[in-house]
């Protein structure tokens, strides 16, 4: 008898295991995740020690603008009511500040690009060497991690082509 329980104790727990493979395959996914989101909220004034601008809205940078003075137009960004009184008015500093948003957004991408990147491998890999699943679901899953659709290096590329620091010296209106 003891030793049906055990079996049968087993199969539970695999049957237990296979149900939380969702939730496990998640908490794997947790601390990428969890980076995604610090970098998207410390790419304004706090990751680059600029007291100028927030690429989110948070207090007290709540006043949008949009870049117009440097070669990659419409980055949005936040300053607060003092940058409106001062800097805004003077298109040479607007322009050091633009310029400074624009690098800073192009860190940002290319922080989420890498990032994004290395999630889709981490997605082909687990597709690849799950176990305990039928073909179909592993050609699925693999499917899934092709689809994976890398955003924002598609828009690192379009915003930010090679050599844009480069022509971006030349290209500053005032």
């Amino acid at each position: 008898m003891p030793r049906q329980r055990r079996a049968g104790g087993g199969q539970q727990a695999q049957q237990e295991e296979q149900s939380s493979g969702g939730f496990v395959q998640l908490l794997q996914l947790l601390p990428l995740l969890v980076l995604f989101m610090l970098s998207f909220f410390n790419s304004g004034d706090s990751a680059t020690g600029n007291k100028y601008f927030s690429l989110t809205p948070t207090q007290p940078y709540v006043n949008q603008l949009f870049t117009k003075l440097v070669p990659v137009k419409d980055i949005p960004y936040y300053v607060d009511d003092r940058f409106l009184r001062t800097y805004n008015r003077d298109r040479y500093q607007l322009a050091q500040v633009e310029r400074m948003v624009e690098k800073t957004y192009h860190n940002y991408l290319v922080n989420e690009c890498n990032n994004q990147a290395t999630y889709k491998k981490r997605l082909e890999k687990d597709a690849r060497e799950k176990t305990g699943v039928t073909e179909e679901e592993r050609n699925r899953l693999l499917r899934r991690a092709e689809e994976f659709e890398l955003s924002r290096c598609t828009e690192l590329e379009n915003l930010f082509p090679p050599g844009w620091q480069n022509d971006a010296r030349r290209k500053v209106s005032f």
